[in-house]
């Protein structure tokens, strides 16, 4: 089963905790910078001297290869069939390891194992991804026969043994650390148009199945389980021999489970916490069981208090640990905040920012004074964060709860887990988790209840001092005692009893929320300057870094692409009239002359028209011409509908090789593509639209509005009205869509069936939106509605596609297209945003923080050089060159 996106933006998102270690101000992959330790690699290469036949080492992201030295037919491995997991821990791994390459080899047979212990442990940690997870030694039988007599042999080998569970896999026979799949054994891999590279296997009849790595095992339809066994119905999930019927998962990670169950007897709501051993390996193998278990000894000692959810029993189900705790139904503190916060409306009041401080006062209150009676009682929480705080609606009342980082100092294993923005940064300190760090964390938790910035304290230090008065101003606290408590908690200055004394007793008066300031007339123009000197400060020509500090979605696909890479970098450079050191230039035309154009999609955003498009405006023809080729017969060109990653995308990009080379074929190809998204258009009574897989998208990049941004653009260039009302159909139909959740103010979800998150970007919502409306020149009381959604002066990033530096470029779109400047006044609150939340001042320039504020990205989509251009474009309202605004002056 593959999830169920809530919006195209998902396909964009990766875990950026492992991108965090590396660099302190950029977002760097951890493991491309890890040098793995030697103390597994050199058990096996003894073993490889002296053989008949030789083989070789080679190392590839998290593993060590052994295969043959000289590659021939028969030792050829197939591209896919049965494979054989050995699982490890770190007291065992050096042991199985041994045993199992002396095997290998004894039998021809090739393998790989995690590159170190260190590694192991990653593979085995709660982060890592649950189909992947426990895999140290993969051994690849050559047919059918080869690996039921191999994974025979293993078992004789193994039995004895232990390593966690491989939830892809089948376990064999009894043996707990060795198992087997079926799936892709030569690496296999079919480009998506998101830039993504899917495992594939392939049917009998030729056809590519993705290689789905799920967290249950499962085989193609075309095979069966060698070694099959009766399995349980499993038509009710029912745990400790039918005591509780599990209903629903509210959540999963590698450790285990989260389930809201049933206990039949007496029909009570409960929440059932599952742990599975040999998984989060810490300090003396400590492992998840171990960590329940001790959250479970945490939280009886807390029962009774009403601080934390009570147990109501425990037991082991299998192999693995079970705790039961009383069901709490209330959301987090973080939705709490959120609901209620003045700072996420456009037109904030007084009446709205007092009941938030009543509501705010009285959360923090419970939670301040419930963490002091918890460290009365000698107990450190360790991971403190908001999600792992409840509020009950009616009363106000907190209760903490996923303890399991929680520890009696001298009674109890100390623990280590927290989320990082909640404890005070590790730089030279003890690696315990403190009752400080649990003071930090709930000062921490007051500020990000205001707005969620936390996470960008790593970047600035001033984050307390600087930041936080002035989101304290704008939510209209400056009369409150919130600011000094906020920093004298994360100060350890005072206890949480006194902060909860200064809460609930303080005099306080609200103050008008987010009091707009004009921008001081020369402010855009410089911090433009001084993001260029960034930008250009911080070019890289060491391999093992991409040319510029990008997004991870970047690093990982297409480093050079426009929106996540090193084109979209140095075009905006340049069209802002910026010098790009040559040393940068050099590596950029030497990676763009390299590129597999195979390998790249040919989508706008993330692959290959997108950097034509780029090549052309920079004079390089040659460039454009081949990779605009490329893009239009890649297998992928029709793949999808959208600007960002589909055809509308493609299409402008060959309108605007057409405007330069008056070369017909550009023109041709435009139409060829409007003519498929004609064909594949579906009308309603709100208009045209397009569907991926039965799903429709709303919005600029993803959904109807990208591809009416195309079909105007086609109608000025061929003179044809019928694609500018197919186009105008299409904007109509995503503006239906509008809901009036702030009274005068409209706005949309990512999917049509989402009735629970609304979006504001350009990316997706309503930003996007008014970008093709006012092209279209729908002005009106609808797109006013929309228009009051994006004046905004706090949004969570700074970036242009999906942040504050969004809204300002369309309402100086706006301006552009109304000559009203009542949109640049629009506009400079949410760049007084940026300027108040976001900017970053270094020696060598300006900066914003990336997508999850983490790290600093350059790239244009999420990182300076798009909002740099914005902030250019404020000074310098020019046309939007990708928007193809030229036709507009043209047909003047």
């Amino acid at each position: 089963m593959v999830k169920k996106l809530r919006g195209m933006r998902d396909l964009r998102h990766i875990d950026k905790i492992a991108y965090l270690r590396p660099s302190k101000r950029f977002y760097e992959h951890g493991y491309t910078h890890y040098q793995p330790g030697a103390e597994l690699i050199s058990l096996v290469r003894p073993m490889l001297e002296g053989r008949a036949e030789p083989w070789k080492v080679h190392r590839s992201d998290v593993w060590t290869h052994i295969l043959p030295a000289n590659r021939t037919e028969s030792n050829k491995l197939p591209i896919q069939g049965w494979k054989i997991h050995v699982s490890a821990i770190a007291a065992n791994c050096r042991n199985l390891l041994v045993k199992v390459a002396a095997l290998a080899l004894e039998n021809n047979i090739q393998f790989k194992f995690a590159n170190d212990t260190e590694t192991l442990k990653m593979m085995t940690s709660k982060r890592w991804s649950r189909g992947g997870s426990g895999k140290f030694i993969t051994l690849y039988p050559p047919t059918d026969e080869k690996f039921r007599e191999i994974i025979e042999k293993a078992y004789a080998v193994l039995k004895d043994d232990i390593g966690s569970y491989i939830l892809s896999d089948r376990r064999y026979k009894d043996c707990r650390c060795l198992y087997y799949r079926y799936g892709g054994i030569t690496s296999v891999t079919k480009l998506l148009y998101t830039s993504e590279k899917q495992p594939v296997i392939f049917s009998p009849d030729g056809e590519q199945i993705p290689d789905h790595r799920t967290p249950y095992f499962e085989t193609p339809p075309w095979t069966s389980d060698p070694f099959p066994e009766e399995q349980p119905d499993h038509a009710e999930f029912t745990l400790n021999n039918g005591r509780y019927l599990v209903k629903e998962a509210l959540g999963f990670s590698n450790t285990g489970g989260v389930y809201l169950s049933t206990e039949t007897a007496s029909g009570r709501q409960v929440v059932i916490k599952e742990a599975r051993p040999y998984i989060e390996l810490g300090e003396d193998d400590m492992d998840a069981v171990a960590r329940l278990v001790q959250e479970e000894k945490i939280l009886r000692l807390l029962g009774g208090t009403g601080l934390a959810p009570e147990i109501y029993d425990s037991f082991r189900d299998w192999e693995n640990y079970y705790v039961v705790e009383e069901y709490f139904p209330a959301p987090d503190i973080r939705l709490v905040m959120l609901e209620s916060s003045p700072l996420v409306d456009t037109r904030p009041s007084i009446a709205a920012s007092e009941k938030f401080y009543n509501i705010y006062k009285k959360a923090f209150s419970s939670a301040l004074r419930g963490m002091a009676r918890i460290h009365d009682q000698g107990i450190v929480i360790g991971d403190v964060s908001p999600k792992n705080i409840l509020v009950d609606r009616d009363s106000m009342t907190v209760r903490f709860i996923d303890l399991e980082g929680a520890f009696r100092p001298g009674i109890d294993e100390p623990q280590r887990l927290h989320t990082p923005e909640f404890r005070i940064p590790s730089k030279g300190r003890e690696l315990n988790s403190t009752y400080d760090d649990d003071t930090f964390a709930i000062g921490v938790i007051m500020m990000y209840a205001i707005f969620p910035i936390a996470a960008m304290q790593f970047l600035r230090e001033d984050l307390f001092t600087a930041v936080l008065p002035r989101l304290v101003a704008d939510v209209g606290w400056a009369n409150t005692p919130a600011l000094a408590i906020i920093t004298q908690l994360v100060d350890n200055k005072i206890t949480c009893s006194q902060a909860a004394d200064l809460l609930e007793q303080s005099e306080y008066t609200i103050e008008q929320p987010i009091k707009r300031r004009p921008l001081e007339g020369d402010m855009p123009m410089e911090i433009s300057d001084q993001m260029a000197r960034f930008i250009t400060s911080n070019y890289r020509l060491d391999k093992i870094f991409t040319l510029f500090p990008v997004d991870p979605f970047g690093q990982r696909d297409n480093p050079s692409s426009f929106g996540f890479g090193a084109t979209g970098i140095i075009h905006t450079l340049s069209t802002c009239g910026y010098d790009i050191p040559l040393p940068a230039l050099e590596r950029q035309r030497n990676e763009l002359a390299a590129l597999k154009l195979e390998e790249i999609p040919p989508g706008f955003l993330v692959g290959t028209s997108g950097i034509a498009w780029c090549c052309l405006l920079a004079g390089d023809r040659e460039t454009a011409e081949r990779l605009l080729k490329q893009a239009n017969h890649s297998p992928l060109t029709h793949a999808h509908h959208s600007l960002y990653f589909g055809m509308a995308g493609i299409g402008m990009a060959n309108l605007a090789a057409y405007l330069r080379l008056k070369d017909g074929r550009y023109l041709d190809a435009a139409v060829n593509l409007a003519m498929t998204l004609e064909k594949q258009s579906k009308e309603n009574e709100r208009g045209v639209y397009w569907e991926e897989d039965g799903q429709v998208w709303i919005g600029f990049g993803y959904g109807q509005s990208g591809v009416a941004l195309f079909l105007l653009r086609l109608s000025q260039v061929t003179g044809e009205e019928k694609w500018r009302a197919m186009g105008k159909k299409a904007v109509l139909y995503d503006m239906s869509w509008g809901r009036e959740l702030e009274p005068g103010n409209l706005t949309v979800a990512a999917n049509p069936e989402d009735t629970s998150t609304y979006e504001h970007y350009i990316e997706e919502g309503s930003a996007g939106i008014v970008k093709v409306a006012i092209r279209y020149g729908l002005w009106g009381s609808e797109l006013d509605g929309f228009m009051g959604d994006i004046d905004r002066k706090y949004a969570s990033f700074a970036g242009v596609i999906f942040g504050l530096a969004g809204f300002a470029d369309v309402l100086i779109d706006a301006y552009r297209y109304s000559n009203d400047k009542k949109y640049l006044t629009m506009a400079d609150s949410s760049l007084q945003g940026i300027i108040d939340l976001y900017l970053l001042k270094f020696d060598d320039g300006y900066a914003t923080p990336g997508e999850n504020l983490f790290r600093i990205t350059c790239d244009y989509a999420t990182g300076v050089a798009g909002v740099m251009r914005t902030f250019h474009r404020r000074a310098n309202p020019a046309e939007d060159e990708f928007c193809l605004d030229e036709l507009d002056q043209l047909s003047a």
